[in-house]
C-alpha cells in the first residue's frame, strides 16, 4: 500500500495530462485518448527533431542524444513505473504507463523547442 501512495505522489504532475483526457467516458476511453495524445506528441517530437537535425553540424551527437533519451524513456516508463504500477488493478497500470510516456515525451518536445530558439 505504501508503494502505491508513493507512486501516486510521484505521478501527481502527470495529472495535468489526465485532466485533458478525463471526461464522462470510462478508463478505456481515457486509454484511447492517451494513445492519441502520445501519437500527437511523437509526431511533434519527430518534426522538431528533423528541423534540428537539418541545421546542426553535430548530427552524430544529436542522434546519440536521442537514442539515449529513448532508452531512458523506455526504462523509466516501461521498467520502473510499470513495475510500481503493477500493484494497481485492471487497466490502471496501462494508464499510468501511458501517462508517463506522454509526460516524458512532452518534456523532450519542450526541451528541443528551446534548441530551435537558440
Amino acid at each position: 500500500m505504501r508503494k502505491i501512495i508513493y507512486l501516486i505522489i510521484f505521478l501527481f504532475p502527470l495529472s495535468s495530462f489526465a485532466k485533458a483526457c478525463a471526461g464522462d467516458g470510462n478508463v478505456y476511453d481515457d486509454l484511447s485518448c492517451a494513445d492519441r495524445t502520445l501519437d500527437s506528441s511523437k509526431k511533434e517530437l519527430n518534426a522538431i527533431y528533423k528541423k534540428i537535425y537539418s541545421f546542426t553540424q553535430y548530427k552524430n551527437e544529436l542522434e546519440q542524444s536521442q537514442k539515449v533519451w529513448l532508452d531512458y524513456r523506455e526504462k523509466q516508463c516501461n521498467g520502473y513505473i510499470a513495475a510500481e504500477a503493477s500493484q494497481s488493478q485492471g487497466v490502471g497500470a496501462g494508464s499510468i504507463v501511458k501517462d508517463c510516456l506522454v509526460e516524458i515525451t512532452r518534456q523532450r518536445v519542450d526541451y528541443l523547442k528551446t534548441l530551435l530558439e537558440k
